[in-house]
């Protein structure tokens, strides 16, 4: 069996769609549980094994030198599920950053006037975004929707709606980021206050 992983390794580097497909059935599984064992989401490691396995395509000459495809794919999921677990941590003290600002922007007369100028600047950013991740995008802020009831909504895969809706977060985010950075992440208090 060894030996057909092997040859699998080596057809998948020249290209070969289906050796690289034997490969990715095999070893899927095992990564899987690794990895949910990590996220406790099996949504998230999907995203994240689907983003290896992507990965480890467009980047097939490396396999030549790879002397075990099961390490290889186990360091890039690790690779990409530590980048993914920091975004989330950073997003979740963002958050958090917010709705203290929130509290401190109701109790004082300039800091209402600042916060009118940065809500209108979100507005406009969130305006300038493409229809279809306008509207996940305001789904999941204004109506609470998860990406679950997104995706059912709008007609499109789950993995779909998430990619769209970072690419909006970080989009407005930018664009906010212009625009003095104090309150990068005011798209999200905006959303909550309305």
């Amino acid at each position: 069996m060894r030996d057909q992983f092997i040859t699998w390794v080596q057809e998948a580097a020249d290209g070969n769609q289906l050796a690289y497909g034997y490969l990715y059935t095999h070893h899927y599984p095992r990564l899987q549980v690794a990895i949910t064992f990590i996220t406790r989401d099996k949504e998230e490691t999907d995203e994240i094994l689907q983003e290896t396995f992507l990965r480890i395509w467009k980047t097939k000459e490396k396999l030549l030198v790879v002397r075990s495809f099961e390490d290889y794919a186990f360091r890039v999921a690790k690779n990409l599920l530590f980048d993914h677990l920091r975004r989330k941590k950073v997003h979740l003290k963002a958050i958090d950053a917010i709705v203290h600002q929130q509290d401190d922007v109701a109790t004082g007369g300039d800091q209402q006037l600042v916060y009118k100028e940065y809500h209108d600047i979100a507005t406009r950013a969130i305006a300038t975004l493409d229809p279809q991740k306008k509207e996940i995008f305001l789904l999941r802020t204004q109506e609470g929707l998860s990406f679950e009831e997104i995706a059912e909504r709008c007609g499109i895969a789950v993995v779909t709606v998430k990619k769209h809706f970072y690419t909006a977060f970080h989009t407005l985010k930018k664009l906010l980021n212009e625009h003095g950075g104090v309150f990068t992440f005011l798209l999200i208090l905006w959303s909550r206050g309305r």
